[in-house]
């Protein structure tokens, strides 16, 4: 079996190497050579924790209780005189601080028409992270009674209400991260109305909490991803230039090849030429006689009565007529006239 000709084979050669380094380089690419990451340098929050005492009406309901506190039970408006409420507010860093606490506080009673603030509290200042603040108590009687004025004032009526207890914290403080401020207004409402339940009064948003952080944002290069690239980028443009040169090689020797029509050359000669696949080695003993052309070489076959031996290695043709220790060759080089 004739073995492929080494210039295809080199061509096969770069044209894979050229795929798999378009490949490579595709796959690094991929990967960032630079990445943002956000480290968080400290974390602080603020929380707010109501608790409240409902006072109430002897009842049958609660067997004449006359105190309910949180999912204790239904608060029933017919039965609720008064709610009591306190607030304990902290403040908590993971870095150490000395912080300074302003807060304020007012209340709003507010139908679907109107809003009215009731009371409000100066605003006040500690060093403390931790307050407890004893509220201004929801009172059905009097609240009712400035919301009976208010529609009476408006023309409007109103079956529900809510009462709201607004309070403002601003924390100060600075830190090895550096400097905090955070605004955090908990925000509890009182619900008064008809529900599933009759006519009840809800307290919502019991646990509030707000968190926040300090962060700081870095960009990371990857180094390894960096050289992977450099690696592919060598890799490519040695395949290409392999190719490259291969691809020129093979192109200018069958250029050649395609300048010398051996068939056309032979065909006069066909019943006398043989195609050998290696010659034998000749002794110091054997005389060579380079003959002028194929025409030449074709008259000695005839008159000794011996074939031509015909083998092509590369650029070369060379057509052999053996006898005894005699040898005459014809040597056809492509692309030399």
């Amino acid at each position: 079996m004739k073995m492929p000709d080494k210039k295809v084979l080199f061509v096969i050669l770069f044209v894979v190497l050229t795929l798999l380094a378009i490949m490579v380089t595709y796959l690094a690419q991929q990967s960032p050579t630079q990445e943002e990451t956000v480290s968080t340098l400290c974390t602080y929050s603020s929380t707010a924790e109501y608790d409240y005492r409902a006072m109430l009406q002897p009842n049958t309901i609660y067997g004449n209780r006359t105190v309910l506190g949180p999912d204790e039970g239904t608060l029933y408006t017919a039965l609720t005189k008064q709610i009591n409420i306190t607030l304990a507010y902290t403040f908590e860093a993971t870095l150490p601080e000395n912080a300074e606490i302003t807060y304020s506080l007012k209340q709003i009673l507010e139908s679907a028409a109107w809003q009215y603030e009731v009371r409000s509290l100066p605003q006040a200042m500690t060093s403390q992270t931790q307050i407890k603040l004893e509220l201004p108590p929801f009172n059905r009687t009097e609240l009712e009674a400035t919301k009976t004025q208010i529609e009476e004032e408006t023309g409007t009526i109103s079956g529900n209400y809510s009462f709201q207890i607004v309070p403002i914290f601003t924390a100060n403080t600075n830190t090895s991260a550096g400097s905090i401020h955070q605004t955090f207004s908990p925000i509890l409402t009182i619900e008064v109305g008809r529900t599933s339940q009759g006519n009840t009064i809800t307290v919502e948003n019991l646990h509030q909490q707000q968190t926040d952080a300090i962060t700081e944002d870095k960009v990371v290069t990857h180094d390894e991803v960096v050289y992977e690239r450099y690696a592919t980028y060598a890799f490519s443009a040695f395949s290409i230039v392999g190719l490259a040169f291969s691809a020129f090689r093979y192109t200018k020797v069958h250029a050649l090849i395609k300048g010398l029509d051996t068939d056309k050359l032979i065909v006069p000669y066909k019943d006398l030429v043989i195609e050998a696949k290696e010659i034998p080695e000749f002794s110091e003993d054997t005389l060579i006689i380079e003959v002028k052309d194929l025409e030449e070489l074709a008259k000695a076959a005839e008159i000794l009565a011996r074939p031509i031996f015909y083998i092509h290695n590369d650029a070369e043709h060379t057509f052999y007529v053996f006898d005894a220790d005699m040898t005459y060759v014809y040597r056809k080089t492509e692309g030399k006239t």
